[in-house]
This record gives structure tokens, C-alpha cells and sequence, in this order.
């Protein structure tokens, strides 16, 4: 473990570095962002490296990493030295909340890390696909990074969580296959601590006391990180054979059909923690009509691909602590503003643009987020909504926006992307048992918020019925836009039967919207700051349940063919909702908790039937995580081991040799012939292992990137010419073609292409390596 130790030390010297400019962003947040500090700091170094290696000021390497780091360093010192008052103050005050916070992040540090010690393999899922642009970034001397699976080109996708991982890796200088795990268990730390953080501050502008602060950000890190959606429940009656055929059948959950006595208390059956992630798949004779993947960040760290939604957790929440900071500053953002906080408009626009970067699909939603959060400050600050304040609001939206495009503006030059468009769902929709069975819980807490709220609205006069009109009109707008598209395709859907079916959903958003608008007229009319922590948290929950209206009415158009068009969007949507509901409803329970009081009977029984219900739900969300991780970790069973290709040294000693020798002597990235595959293949393992970029890695994800062929058709039919045909020239000719430096040939190469495959190379080029499984040629120089 004292890899593991380096790795944390690291992030927490950065960490350090970050707290005089923490105390300055954050100066409305009651823990003045400490938690972000660490989140921060890695964004700010990795994003430094990554424009000085794109401009060939800098190249990516070690020493190029601890001078910015110096740099970052000399500044904060600065800073410190000017906010010395300050900072000190805060140390001193808030003593408990720093301790809390560095106890969280150390504990689910060690959590994950003893969890990946006895799951650690780099194999199956995009775990392969991951290491290969987290080995493709440390080999790259330059930026943009080579693309490990395409010689000659460049990563064609949100990269930025990729680099910021390797930025660590090369600063640490640990074995790429052992940072790949503690990659996740960072990501896991980080976001602990970053929900946390959020629902302390929400809880403390709430006026609730420490203990209560402290309790339900932890509450917080385990709704978001820890809790799994029902369909453990069905999983766990289904392993021990209760219920029919029939019952089953109206389940309608591939896989779920086949009732069987597990010899467990949990699930046996192989897989059976992989359909928690396909709860929503309507079939017909067996078929996908609309497969989607509602995947949730506990399995996505026992899963453990390291994928951009997973990085981007807790750089979400330091935009959504930005937000909140935002939101409870009240001034009026326009032009005077940005004037007078320049440097802070930047580092905002700097953060929100990197999810773009991290994770395209979250900067739309939190650029929605951090504009809505601006206008509701403006509105506070001025007491009322006119042409003037949008004014300034729009600029500052224009400028945030643009930044946050700007900084990043090369990653975009010349992306290229398998998005075609926007496109509207038809008839398919979302099941009510299936949509219960994916949100369980949150949904359950937090609806209950927001009834709650609107009792407590209803009991007192209402000023205004604008606040009605606005809060019905403004969640139909979507459905309208939806109605309006559907009729002017001329398509045969079903309008009315699609209302009926959203129409909850959309009751649920009116209620939100009617809430925020009381809500905010009683902080301006009777300066009840109180109530802006209940609005924010409204807020998120208003983002969240638009996100899942979406869902029902657009996709956005890629690839995957029919029966998979929203297989991403869901995927991708519902990643961000659990985030907003979660932290909603961990605030909901503090809220809940402390404002529901019961003088009769009556309501004493609803209240404790209430809570009763949710301690079940609780549990029930319980049972994934549990039953997983003994089927995930082999009930921590082996040999614990951080090296994700321990396996290989295993299974096959000889090509573990091999990859062995390639990282240890050949510097660079020359390219490598390997043999190519499908998808979910173990033909690419080469090039994943060692971040030398091969001919053509994995034909499928390619296209996935690049939302064409065009840069990698033929090369299919090359590769095989050069282990197949005895035409020297042939093959010298195409080696050259490709600026080829290796050939590798092992079991896999064998298998297609025939034992002897290599003997021909020994003629006309050099055997490098050679052990009794693995041959590596070089191409000789002229």
C-alpha cells in the first residue's frame, strides 16, 4: 500500500496549495469550499500542463508537472501571506469541519482502495479502453495525445479526466496499472467529500447546528456514492425463487424470467449485479425496443471503468458549490460585476468549461445551473425581474459561457463526434414500476420535500396567482416543443397518451416552480435568508426531474441503431439526476426531520409511518451494494494486489513479460502491429497495456468516437496482409505506410492468423523479444 499512501499524500499537498484560493471563491459557503480544495488544485495543474503541451511550451513531463505546480505554489503563498488574517481565522473556527472533511476523504480513500485490492483486473467493460488513453496520454511528449488504437491520430473524445489521472501517475511516478486503480479510489474520495460538502453548507445556511451539519453531508456521501437503486429487492426474491411466471414476465427485466434457489442469501446467479443497469428495457419476443443503461455511481465504482461520467463526479460538485456560492451572494452579475471579480469570473469559467471537457454532457446542465443560480441572486439583490437585471444576467451568462468555450476551444478544434443531432422519443416510454425500481428512495424523499413545502405554502395566502400561472406554463414548454415537432414530422405518435403518461412528472415540476417562486418573493420581501438553502436544493431538484421529462421526449441521435437511440442519453441524464437527487434528499431528511412537527395523533402516526417507510427504502437500496460487493471482490477472497494486470502475470506469464519489456525499454510512441478485434475483445490488449499506438485497436470504439470510418477504413485489411502475406514487399510497404517500429506477435495473433505467423518476420527484420509465447520484431533501420 505504500503506493496508495504517495498517491494520497500528492493530492493532498495539492490540496494544501488550494486553500488560500478556496477561502477567497467560496466566501459565502461556511466551510469556504475546503472540501474543493483538492478537486481544484488537480484541475488547475493538469489544465496548466495541457495548454503548455499543446503550445510546445512545455512538454508532458514530470519536471514540467512540479514547476507548474511550483508556480501554483508561489501563488498560494501569496495569497496566503495577504489573507493571512483570514485564513488563520478560518483554520481556527472551523477546526471540526476541516477534520471532518480530511477524516471522509481518508476513509473512502482506504474504503475503495481495500475494495479494488481484491478486484483490481483491468479487464472487460471500457476498462481496457480507459487504460489505453490514460497509457496513450503518459506517452505522448505533446498534446493532443496520441490515440493509442489509431496510429497517426489524435484522441478523438472528452479526454480531460484522462489527463488529469496521468498528470497525477507522472507527478507520483507509480505503475500506470496500480494509478489506474487509485484513479477510481480518488474519484470515489474526492466526490465523498464534495457532496458532503454541499449539504453541510446547505444545512448551516439552514441555521442547523454542527452535529447536524457534519451528519447529513455524510448522509450525503452515502445517498450519492454508497445507496443503489431496487432492483436489488427483485433480485434477491428472484435468487430464491418468489413469485410466478407471471409476475416475472410483467417485471419485464431481461434475465429476471428464470426463478432459481440461490445457495445464498444473495444472488448466485453470474449475471446478476449487471441488470441493476438495464432496469429499463422494453422487449418484445425477446428483443430491445428501447434498451438504455441507468447505471448509478455504486456500480459504477464496483464496476470500476475509470469513463468520463465516473471522473467527472467531483468536478460537478465543485461547480455546483461555485453555484451555490453564486446563489447566495445577492448582486447583480452583469458588467460591473465582472469588471470588479474578473479573476473570479475566470476561474468559474475555467471549472464549468472543463466539463465539457471531462464529460460533454454535463455542461449544458450545469451551465443552466450556474445562469439560473445568477438570476435568482440578481433578483434577490434587486427585489424585483426587469429588462435592466436580465440585461446584466445575459451578459454574464454570455461571458461565463464563453470562457468556459474559450479555454478549451482547442480540444474542440477539429473534434470529431458520432453526435448527429437532436431527436424526438415516439411511443416508447418509461414504465412507472420501472421508473420506481431506478429511483427508489431519492424519489421517494425527495417528493416528500416537496409536498411538504407546498402544505406549508398552501396554509398561508396566496399574494398572487402569477406564481400558479408560471409554475403550470413553464414546465410544459418541453412537451409542447416535443407536441410541435411531432405533428410537423407528420409521425403516428400518440400525443395525448404520452401527456398522460408525463403528466405526474409534470405536476411534480409545477409544484417546484410554485415552491421557488413563494419561496423567493418571501426572501426579498422579508429578507428570510433562511429559505435560500430550501430554494437551491429546489433547484436541483427542478434540473433533475427536467432531465428525466427529457428522457421521455428527445434523444440525442448517435450510432446505435434501432432500439438503442436512447440507450446514451438516459445513460448519461440519469448519471447526473442521482447527483442532484441525492443531495436533495439527504438536505430533505435534515428538513424533514426538523420542520415536521406532529400535534395529534394522527399526524404522530403519519409521521412515524413516514419515516418507517423511508427507513425500509434505506434498506432496500442496501441490498445491491452488500450482495455486490461479496459477488464483485469473490467475498474478498485471493490475494489483494492495486496491479490491474496482476491478472495477466497469472493467466499468462509469457505475454506479461512482454508488456513488461515494451514499457520497460521503448520510450515514446512508436507504433505497434497487434492483431485488431471486436468490441469487448481482448485483441487491443497490447496497445491498452503499453499506450503505443498499433495500426487499428478496436474498430467498434473508434467509430463510436468518430462517428465515421473514414480515418481507419482498410486499415482492417492491412493489419491482416502483414501477418499473412509472404510478399516481403508487400509488407515492408505497408510497415512503412503506417511508420510501423514493432511487430508483436503472441497467443492471439497465433490464433488468427496460424502458429507459424512469425517466422517469416525473422528474415527481414530483428527479434527484440522472444520468450516461448511472445515474439516482438523490429523494423530494421535503413
Amino acid at each position: 500500500m505504500t503506493d496508495a499512501f504517495i498517491w494520497w499524500l500528492a493530492v493532498e499537498f495539492l490540496g494544501l496549495i488550494a486553500l488560500p484560493f478556496t477561502v477567497v471563491l467560496f466566501k459565502k459557503l461556511p466551510d469556504r469550499g475546503y472540501a474543493f480544495g483538492k478537486a481544484l488544485s488537480i484541475l488547475f495543474v493538469s489544465f496548466l500542463l495541457w495548454v503548455a503541451a499543446y503550445a510546445h511550451i512545455l512538454p508532458n513531463s514530470r519536471w514540467a508537472i512540479i514547476l507548474i505546480i511550483a508556480i501554483l505554489a508561489l501563488g498560494s503563498l501569496f495569497l496566503a501571506i495577504r489573507r493571512r488574517n483570514e485564513i488563520a481565522s478560518f483554520i481556527s473556527q472551523n477546526r471540526r469541519v476541516i477534520i471532518a472533511t480530511e477524516a471522509i476523504f481518508l476513509l473512502s480513500f482506504v474504503l475503495l482502495a481495500v475494495m479494488r485490492a481484491y478486484n483490481p483486473d483491468i479487464l472487460f467493460g471500457e476498462k481496457p479502453m480507459d487504460f489505453a488513453f490514460l497509457n496513450g496520454i503518459l506517452r505522448s511528449d505533446y498534446f493532443p495525445p496520441n490515440d493509442p488504437w489509431l496510429s497517426g491520430h489524435s484522441i478523438s473524445y472528452y479526454y480531460f479526466g484522462y489527463l488529469m489521472m496521468a498528470t497525477l501517475t507522472k507527478l507520483t511516478g507509480i505503475e500506470p496499472s496500480v494509478a489506474f486503480n487509485l484513479s477510481l479510489t480518488l474519484i470515489f474520495a474526492l466526490t465523498a467529500i464534495g457532496a458532503f460538502s454541499i449539504v453541510y453548507n446547505l444545512v448551516k445556511m439552514s441555521q442547523g447546528g454542527m452535529k447536524a451539519a457534519i451528519g447529513f453531508g455524510l448522509v450525503a456521501a452515502g445517498f450519492l456514492l454508497i445507496l443503489a437503486n431496487l432492483e436489488g429487492v427483485l433480485e434477491l426474491f428472484h435468487a430464491h425463487g418468489v413469485g410466478s411466471d407471471g409476475f416475472w414476465e410483467w417485471v419485464g427485466i431481461k434475465g429476471l424470467d428464470n426463478p432459481y434457489n440461490s445457495a445464498h442469501w444473495y444472488p448466485t446467479d453470474h449475471w446478476w449485479w449487471w441488470r441493476s443497469t438495464r432496469v429499463i428495457d422494453t422487449l418484445s419476443n425477446g428483443a430491445s425496443l428501447d434498451y438504455t443503461i441507468t447505471e448509478f455511481p455504486s456500480f459504477s465504482f464496483l464496476f470500476a471503468d475509470l469513463h468520463p461520467h465516473l471522473m467527472a463526479l467531483p468536478f460537478v460538485l465543485l461547480n455546483l458549490g461555485f453555484c451555490l456560492e453564486v446563489f447566495s451572494t445577492p448582486s447583480i452579475l452583469g458588467l460591473a460585476w465582472i469588471k470588479r471579480n474578473w479573476p473570479k469570473l475566470l476561474i468559474f469559467a475555467l471549472c464549468l468549461g472543463s466539463l465539457g471537457f471531462i464529460n460533454t454532457w454535463d455542461l449544458p446542465t450545469y451551465t443552466f445551473i450556474f445562469v439560473v443560480a445568477a438570476l435568482m441572486s440578481a433578483y434577490w439583490a434587486r427585489g424585483k425581474i426587469d429588462l435592466g437585471l436580465l440585461k446584466n444576467v445575459g451578459i454574464f451568462a454570455l461571458a461565463l459561457a464563453g470562457l468556459a468555450l474559450l479555454f478549451y476551444s482547442p480540444y474542440y478544434i477539429g473534434l470529431q463526434t458520432q453526435v448527429k443531432g437532436i431527436s424526438f422519443v415516439g411511443d416508447i416510454d418509461t414504465r412507472p414500476f420501472h421508473f420506481f425500481i431506478v429511483w427508489g428512495l431519492l424519489l421517494f424523499v425527495s417528493v416528500s420535500f416537496v409536498l411538504f413545502q407546498v402544505w406549508r405554502m398552501l396554509k398561508k395566502k396566496l399574494s398572487s396567482w402569477k406564481d400558479v400561472l408560471w409554475a403550470v406554463l413553464l414546465p410544459i414548454v418541453p412537451l409542447a416543443a416535443w407536441a410541435i415537432w411531432v405533428l410537423a414530422k407528420g409521425t403516428d405518435v400518440s400525443i395525448l397518451e404520452k401527456i398522460g403518461h408525463l403528466l405526474p412528472l409534470l405536476a411534480i415540476l409545477a409544484l417546484i416552480l410554485f415552491v421557488i417562486f413563494r419561496k423567493s418573493r418571501s426572501i426579498v420581501e422579508l429578507e428570510d435568508e433562511v429559505q435560500g438553502a430550501p430554494i437551491f436544493v429546489l433547484l436541483l431538484l427542478f434540473a433533475g426531474f427536467l432531465l428525466v421529462v427529457g428522457c421521455e421526449l428527445f434523444f440525442v441521435d448517435d450510432v446505435f441503431g434501432p432500439g438503442f437511440e436512447r440507450m446514451n442519453t438516459v445513460f448519461k441524464l440519469y448519471f447526473q439526476v442521482w447527483v442532484f437527487f441525492a443531495i436533495a434528499s439527504a438536505f430533505g431528511l435534515y428538513f424533514l426531520g426538523r420542520r415536521w412537527s406532529a400535534a395529534t395523533t394522527i399526524r404522530k402516526l403519519a409521521r412515524h409511518s413516514w419515516w418507517g417507510v423511508c427507513a425500509l427504502l434505506i434498506a432496500c437500496s442496501l441490498i445491491y451494494p452488500v450482495a455486490a460487493t461479496i459477488t464483485m471482490t469473490d467475498s474478498f477472497g485471493g490475494e489483494p494486489t492495486l496491479d490491474g494486470l496482476a491478472f495477466v502475470e497469472q493467466s499468462n506469464p509469457s505475454e506479461s513479460e512482454a508488456i513488461k519489456w515494451l514499457n520497460d525499454n521503448v520510450g515514446g510512441a512508436p507504433v505497434i502491429v497487434e492483431a485488431a478485434g471486436g468490441y469487448f475483445t481482448d485483441y487491443f490488449r497490447v496497445s491498452a497495456r503499453t499506450g503505443l499506438p498499433t495500426i487499428l485497436g478496436c474498430p467498434s470504439h473508434e467509430l463510436q468516437w468518430r462517428g465515421t470510418d473514414r480515418d481507419f477504413r482498410g486499415r482492417e485489411e492491412d493489419i491482416n496482409r502483414i501477418y499473412q502475406s509472404q510478399d516481403v514487399s508487400q509488407v515492408e510497404s505497408l510497415l512503412e505506410k503506417y511508420d510501423v517500429t514493432y511487430i508483436y506477435v503472441g497467443h492471439l495473433e497465433r490464433e488468427q492468423y496460424g502458429m507459424d505467423v512469425g517466422e517469416k518476420f525473422g528474415d527481414f527484420m530483428d527479434v527484440v523479444f522472444e520468450n516461448e509465447g511472445v515474439a516482438i520484431y523490429q523494423v530494421g533501420e535503413e
